[in-house]
C-alpha cells in the first residue's frame, strides 16, 4: 500500500538540510517502520498471550491476522 505525505518546500528542505540530500524519504520511511513496529509488538502483548521479544516480524504479523482489532472509536468507546 502506498501512503502519500505532504511536506511544503520549505519543510523538505528544512529537513533535507538537516539529513543531507536524497536522504529524506528513508528517514521517513524508517520513523513509520519503527512506530508500526513498536505497535505491532504492543498489539501483540496487549490481545495474545505471547510475548512480542520472542517472535520474528513475520510471527507477530501471522498472529494479528487471527485477531481481531478494534476501530480507534471501539477502543475509545464513542459508538
Amino acid at each position: 500500500m502506498d501512503i502519500i505525505v505532504t511536506l511544503t518546500e520549505g519543510e523538505f528542505d528544512i529537513l533535507e538540510s538537516w539529513l543531507g540530500v536524497g536522504e529524506v524519504q528513508p528517514w521517513i520511511q524508517h520513523a513509520l517502520d519503527n512506530k508500526i513496529g513498536q505497535r505491532v509488538d504492543a498489539t501483540v502483548e496487549e490481545l495474545t498471550e505471547f510475548n512480542a521479544n520472542k517472535l520474528n516480524k513475520e510471527q507477530k504479523l501471522n498472529i494479528l491476522r487471527g485477531v481481531k482489532l478494534k476501530t480507534r472509536k471501539e477502543r475509545d468507546g464513542i459508538l
